[in-house]
């Protein structure tokens, strides 16, 4: 049977790039970000999910179940696994192990133990600055816009914080900036936590262009054939105007920055003590966060694109619960 591991890191943290770097070892498979166990684990407040059900009628159903037989919660995790580990037996392909990579796993690294608790697991930091910063160029085309990743950058965040505290023996964590600094000691000490011999050597060959799937780096996987240190700093650059090193500034602060300090990651100088006013671009940057985040609380982008589409394809109206 084929041996799951996770890998845990916030969105644009370098995942694809230290996945790439596994599946050429010949080791294991993968595919994209498979995302499937968001489906099924979590299921606080911080995992909303759209549907046509009433979603909070099946979560109070979960708990009547829960409260009327002792055995829910191991039954259901049993479920799970042994469902998950069929569907990475048949992606895997024949080999030993699955790579599942999937950002918003942070939600739900505690879920993932417990029902996975043979599993190796990954966590890949990566400055919480640096992320801000590459969600924005990504998937925005550099308009600043990282408190629509707040669910990473604040809960996931600290979630994932909280889980190597808890589990530090049990997980391997690696930084962004050390594997691209020095990639060799970095995937060494990687092999042998997983147990696979010479790993490093994966850095005499070019990066693979692709882990299959639809999801996952939509610009790092065409940008570099080769592991490279020149996109470690070049975030600070983005730090360009007075609106961005005051958000800035405000993430790191407080019980958030003494818990980052503890990462290793702390507010560079030239962050901390100013620089360019850029006045103009800062104030675009105020309105359009104020702009974006005011209509996605009233309606999210998606919602009237995706109930044009239902009505013209069903030829009736559906609603969210």
């Amino acid at each position: 049977m084929t041996r799951p591991v996770f890998l845990l890191s916030l969105p644009r943290a370098g995942s694809t790039l230290l996945q790439r770097l596994l599946l050429m070892s010949g080791r294991c498979a993968t595919l994209g970000e498979p995302s499937l166990l968001l489906r099924f684990l979590g299921e606080d407040t911080a995992m909303t999910r759209k549907a046509t059900y009433w979603e909070s009628l099946v979560e109070t159903a979960t708990a009547d179940m829960r409260k009327a037989w002792d055995g829910y919660d191991e039954a259901y995790r049993k479920g799970v696994r042994e469902l998950m580990l069929g569907i990475y037996d048949g992606l895997a392909g024949g080999k030993e192990w699955f790579l599942d990579k999937t950002p918003r796993y942070t939600l739900i690294a505690e879920e993932i133990l417990a029902t996975f608790p043979d599993a190796k697991i990954i966590v890949l930091w990566r400055h919480p600055l640096a992320v801000a910063s590459s969600v924005s160029s990504t998937f925005r085309k550099g308009r600043w816009c990282p408190e629509e990743f707040g669910i990473d950058l604040y809960e996931g965040q600290q979630r994932l914080q909280d889980f190597c505290e808890k589990h530090g023996e049990r997980v391997f964590q690696i930084k962004y900036e050390d594997l691209v600094t020095d990639p060799a000691v970095e995937l060494a000490r990687l092999g042998a936590y997983l147990c696979w011999e010479n790993l490093a050597a994966v850095l005499d060959e070019e990066l693979v262009t692709s882990t299959g799937g639809s999801l996952g780096d939509p610009t790092g996987v065409k940008r570099y054939n080769k592991i490279s240190p020149d996109s470690r700093d070049a975030w600070k650059k983005e730090m360009s105007n007075w609106y961005r090193r005051a958000w800035a500034r405000g993430y790191v602060f407080g019980e958030r920055g003494r818990r980052m300090k503890l990462l290793g990651y702390e507010l560079p100088d030239g962050i901390a003590r100013g620089g360019p006013l850029g006045l103009w671009a800062g104030l675009a940057d105020w309105f359009t966060a104020r702009r974006r985040i005011a209509r996605r609380l009233r309606r999210p982008t998606w919602l009237p694109r995706f109930l044009k589409k239902f009505r013209k394809e069903r030829g009736y109206d559906v609603s969210f619960r």
